[in-house]
């Protein structure tokens, strides 16, 4: 399979499918990844497994033409449930650090030497390792699983923003998981869209070298400069788009103070950095989200046009800018 950031673009833009309704319409999933184009993108794409929400973590898998597997994270929801809403909210903001489960390891000092996760992205990893499909009420490990006995498999890994840090963590998991009661083989291939930093150097580090993997970076996104390089935040951004001192005071020095307590994150180095010029806008939030932006940016940089509008969504375009502003 190897890297396919076309098909990635397409399953990581569709987890925002139905993200405004309390109930997602399996029927939207499988017509929209039904008409994802034949070529680069492998498509047309056959839904597998889910989508399956879990406090307002979603995934699916499915099948592309050539008979490899996806799984795709969305990103942050604030448009869904309460709950929802406010678990991938408390996903982007707690971090406070604690160690990396797969696997377990012997504690070591000092702490920070041995592969650690903030404790917003371990919950929701937590959510997705607990989340099963609707139907079957197979979790997802126990579906991949099934899948991979019958043989090797490739499986794309992939998401943006929060489901990008999804898929860092996720794919380093599964890769634990999988084999852990027989010898199954499933070839891991992560892709992630402005994934935050949300790991120290260790987990870093044991990323780079474990896997093959595609990581796109605007470099006037804001949410990949979280954690690690919050001092890039600040500047941002130069005319002609607004300031963010002049424009909203108040965060500039939140933000600042949280450039000298959150220390200890360390990036997973971008294999595809790209720039999209600030616009005059005179709010720094909505200028934030429109960098940020999968539908109008990300998607619209790999296949050289925006992502189509989605069902069940908010206006694209407006709202999930503003929305995406949040890891």
């Amino acid at each position: 399979m190897a890297i396919n950031k076309t098909a990635a673009a397409y399953l990581s833009y569709f987890a925002y499918i139905d993200d405004a309704l309390s109930v997602v319409l399996t029927s939207d999933f499988t017509t929209y990844l039904s008409q994802v184009p034949a070529g680069a993108a492998n498509g047309p794409w056959t839904l597998c497994w889910g989508p399956a929400v879990n406090d307002g973590v979603l995934a699916y898998v499915a099948k592309g033409a050539d008979g490899s597997y996806a799984l795709a994270f969305r990103g942050t929801d604030v448009d869904g449930s309460i709950s929802g809403t406010l678990g991938n909210v408390d996903a982007d903001i707690d971090a406070l650090q604690v160690p990396f489960l797969y696997p377990q390891q012997p504690a070591v000092q000092p702490p920070f030497a041995q592969p650690q996760i903030s404790a917003g992205i371990n919950g929701a990893l937590a959510l997705a390792i607990a989340a099963t499909d609707p139907v079957t009420d197979l979790s997802l490990l126990d579906y991949l699983r099934g899948v991979a006995k019958a043989g090797p498999i490739d499986l794309m890994v992939t998401g943006h923003s929060l489901g990008g840090a999804l898929t860092v963590v996720a794919t380093a998991w599964l890769k634990d998981q999988i084999p852990k009661l027989e010898p199954l083989t499933v070839n891991l291939w992560p892709h992630t869209f402005a994934a935050p930093t949300m790991w120290n150097a260790a987990f870093a580090s044991r990323f780079a070298t474990d896997f093959t993997y595609y990581a796109a970076v605007n470099t006037n996104d804001v949410v990949p400069m979280g954690w690690a390089d919050l001092g890039s935040v600040l500047e941002t951004y130069q005319s002609p788009g607004p300031n963010l001192y002049n424009t909203d005071w108040l965060l500039y020095h939140a933000i600042e103070l949280l450039k000298y307590t959150l220390l200890g994150y360390s990036p997973i180095a971008p294999t595809d950095k790209f720039t999209v010029q600030p616009v005059s806008n005179p709010s720094w939030t909505a200028e934030a989200g429109l960098m940020h932006s999968m539908q109008n940016v990300y998607f619209k940089y790999i296949t050289g046009t925006a992502g189509p509008d989605l069902p069940g969504t908010t206006i694209t375009g407006v709202a999930r800018p503003r929305r995406a502003a949040v890891i």
